[in-house]
């Protein structure tokens, strides 16, 4: 029994593991032109399709996702209770779209009918948002089917995706290729075919990096050898990745300033440099950059025309 138990915990484990690791974003949006979503609900509302995204295997933590999950209210009847106070009764036809919103292509879509009620009709519409549970089996299998579509768009565009993060390559917009490849999930079967390019790109990333930090720190150095120049340079050279093609003139430097703060100073610098992690994927680094970079874009511009 004991033995069973084991097993069983391992395989819920790895379930969850695998649900975690989809590699699929989902933005939460509410389009401008929202009707009947008042506008001291939405976050309330983004948060609630949050909590949908994440607990069925999505991740919604992108600013820039390409695919978005949007909301649309209907207001079926507005009542007040016979009670003393009275109360707000709503009753809400909620769809959920799930959608391409820059090819403007709708995936999949989902309605249920929302009840709540509250003091004021602010609380009444945040009862029945509350309703919509991620665990409800139509959600769930809504989220599934825009998944699947998702994962088809990645299959079948995967050439194209991979042809233009080259091509910004070329351009030395690394960042954004990467923010490109980031995008391509793990269980579509452009993710291996990514492999190569996301090592190749992440190498020029930290290879320019180093460049400009080991110039920046030199610079420093070179102009004031005392502790206070020392620990500036320092602060700059323990940031560089140890897999860079400069790391040897990094650490020669380092030896250096490390070598005079103990002359005048006669103490240990407490300084340390990167090590190198065997262990590290070079594949998640690379992906981590392009989501870094997503995030800190502008607001795409989303395509609800045809469905919303």
């Amino acid at each position: 029994m004991k033995i069973f138990k084991i097993i069983f915990f391992f395989l819920i484990t790895t379930s969850m593991v695998a649900q975690e690791n989809t590699g699929i974003y989902l933005g939460a949006k509410i389009p401008e032109q929202a009707e009947n979503i008042p506008s001291n609900s939405k976050s309330l509302f983004v948060n609630k399709l949050g909590q949908i995204i994440t607990k069925n295997g999505i991740s919604d933590d992108l600013n820039n996702s390409r695919f978005i999950i949007v909301p649309k209210v209907s207001v079926i009847s507005k009542n007040y209770t016979p009670t003393a106070p009275p109360k707000v009764a709503l009753n809400l036809d909620v769809t959920l779209y799930i959608a391409d919103g820059i090819g403007g292509n709708l995936f999949a879509s989902e309605s249920f009918n929302l009840k709540g009620v509250g003091t004021n009709e602010t609380k009444a519409y945040i009862s029945a948002i509350n309703r919509l549970r991620p665990g409800n089996p139509a959600i769930q299998n809504f989220i599934e089917t825009g998944k699947k579509k998702i994962i088809n768009y990645y299959n079948t565009n995967c050439d194209l995706i991979i042809r233009k993060a080259a091509n910004l390559e070329a351009q030395k917009q690394y960042e954004e290729a990467l923010f490109e490849l980031s995008l391509i999930p793990e269980a579509s079967t452009c993710f291996n075919k990514s492999y190569k390019l996301i090592k190749s790109i992440f190498q020029k990333v930290i290879d320019r990096e180093c460049k400009i930090r080991l110039n920046e720190a030199s610079g420093i150095w070179a102009a004031n050898q005392d502790i206070n120049a020392a620990n500036a340079a320092a602060e700059i050279l323990v940031e560089i990745d140890p897999d860079s093609s400069c790391f040897s003139q990094v650490k020669s430097l380092f030896s250096k300033i490390s070598a005079r703060v103990k002359e005048v100073s006669d103490r240990d610098w407490t300084y340390k440099l990167k090590k190198l992690d065997l262990e590290k994927d070079r594949i998640k680094a690379g992906r981590d950059v392009g989501v870094a970079y997503g995030n800190n874009q502008p607001q795409k511009e989303y395509n609800y025309k045809g469905w919303y």
